[in-house]
């Protein structure tokens, strides 16, 4: 079920409806929103659901148990590898049947492996992380079990960041649950403005941006300097419009039925540095990979050497869960090799590091290439097709430009950079939380008038399926 499908916003009015009947009667409302998410998650797949529902069974019953046995990391061990062996089985089994048999025709290896008939469940990278928080914490004696399985049940399945996030922790949710879950007038203004701007997000930019950059990815051999350079500036917004766009629009539905989720993205194409481009860029799951991998590593306790090691390591496998294919852990492994960099060279030059506006530009503008140069990698079905872009880029295909087909998508570009810096200014958002009754009224006006104006043909799905 897609949040921008007429389904989903008939379900969400009954849900919401319902929400706000039962709240003098609280087990009976857990017990609709768990069913709720449940019948959301299998409009996908009704068998796969099951997956679910034995993750949230074995984690509860982990959890209550770690309190109880004089060795819990054995307990802990049982959650990690069996919450972590059905998402490799769904994700990388093939993955690793087609590597198998690429290296067996590489060698003249006669064993070939068939490959196993699979669908990749919806979301499962999303709530088996954040299930694996719940018992790693508990473990770590820094949450209590939660004994109420009902509980426990809606905070793995619940529906609004189920499929893509924002990776939620226990206490956050547990936090929000047990409190009254009233909605002043502000909530709702604010739930509003952020579906509002998700759906904006989604179907104004990054469908239209997906129209013009899908095209090019799929056959890069077939194009030249300003396609590509173009496809590349397109689709690092299309992915933070889409991304952020979903997680905005969860949030807000969060927030409407009386759940408080933390912030997800905050302008990380404002950011001077990758490292602080990972604390504005899909901010829980960062947060995750730096509690529960770097951290458990060693993090920077043992010396620069192993630090550098750490943060290769934890990108690396960032990269990977993201996707079963080499261009993703590429895209980790340059993430990687950019925070090690940044540790070893750059934080320690003071010059790079000077407070003026000619050195905030200019480690802006090399971040945000940087990144951008990695996302060629993310988007790129093979590492060919990567290598012609950049091929493509530096200059082996012509530089022709042709203001019909290029200088529309270079305005938009331009554009959609300078909201986004002015998004990520202090002081643009300090007149925003000032002025944000005024400013609702005509957001919402400009939304209409942007979707009238804008819309594709076409919709495209929500990235998160790869997920």
């Amino acid at each position: 079920m897609l949040f921008n499908s007429l389904h989903f916003v008939v379900f969400f009015v009954i849900v919401l409806t319902l929400n706000q009947g039962l709240r003098p009667w609280p087990t009976a409302q857990k017990f609709m929103l768990l069913a709720a998410s449940y019948y959301f998650y299998g409009q996908w797949s009704w068998m796969y659901l099951g997956i679910i529902v034995y993750s949230t069974l074995l984690d509860y019953s982990i959890a209550l148990g770690m309190v109880r046995v004089s060795r819990p990391r054995y307990l802990l061990l049982l959650s990690l590898v069996t919450n972590l062996g059905l998402l490799a089985f769904f994700k990388y089994a093939n993955w690793l049947i087609d590597n198998w048999n690429a290296a067996g025709d590489a060698v003249g290896f006669a064993l070939q492996i068939t490959p196993i008939d699979l669908i990749l469940p919806v979301g499962i990278s999303f709530y088996t992380f954040q299930s694996l928080s719940y018992t790693i914490d508990v473990y770590r004696g820094v949450s209590r079990p939660r004994r109420n399985l009902l509980d426990y049940a809606l905070f793995v399945s619940f529906f609004p960041q189920l499929a893509a996030g924002p990776i939620v922790r226990d206490y956050e949710f547990f936090r929000e649950l047990d409190g009254e879950k009233r909605v002043d007038a502000a909530d709702v203004q604010r739930a509003l403005v952020l579906i509002a701007f998700g759906f904006v997000k989604k179907i104004v930019f990054a469908d239209n941006l997906a129209l013009y950059a899908d095209p090019i990815f799929a056959n890069p051999s077939q194009h030249g300097f300003w396609d590509s350079l173009l496809a590349v500036y397109a689709f690092s917004f299309q992915i933070y419009c889409d991304f952020s766009g979903y997680t905005d629009i969860a949030i807000g539905l969060a927030l409407l039925l009386g759940f408080r989720y933390p912030q997800n993205f905050n302008y990380p194409y404002f950011a001077d540095s990758v490292r602080e481009f990972w604390r504005r860029w899909h901010m829980t799951l960062s947060r995750w990979l730096r509690d529960y991998l770097y951290i458990s590593l060693g993090g920077n306790r043992h010396g620069n050497l192993h630090t550098y090691f750490n943060l290769m390591l934890t990108m690396l496998l960032g990269g990977l869960w993201h996707g079963a294919s080499w261009n993703f852990v590429i895209w980790g492994g340059l993430h990687g090799a950019y925070l090690a960099f940044e540790r070893a060279v750059l934080f320690r030059l003071p010059f790079w590091n000077a407070d003026n506006a000619l050195m905030r530009s200019l480690r802006w503008l090399l971040t945000f290439n940087l990144v951008c140069f990695a996302w060629i990698f993310f988007r790129a079905k093979t590492f060919g097709d990567a290598t012609t872009m950049i091929a493509n880029i530096a200059g082996a295909a012509s530089p022709t430009f042709d203001p019909a087909n290029h200088l529309h998508m270079l305005l938009l570009l331009v554009a959609m950079l300078a909201v986004h810096l002015l998004g990520g200014w202090k002081g643009f958002k300090e007149w925003l939380a000032r002025e944000r009754g005024p400013v609702f009224a005509v957001t919402l006006a400009a939304i209409g008038l942007l979707l009238i104006w804008f819309t594709p043909a076409a919709t495209v799905p929500f990235i998160y399926f790869q997920f």
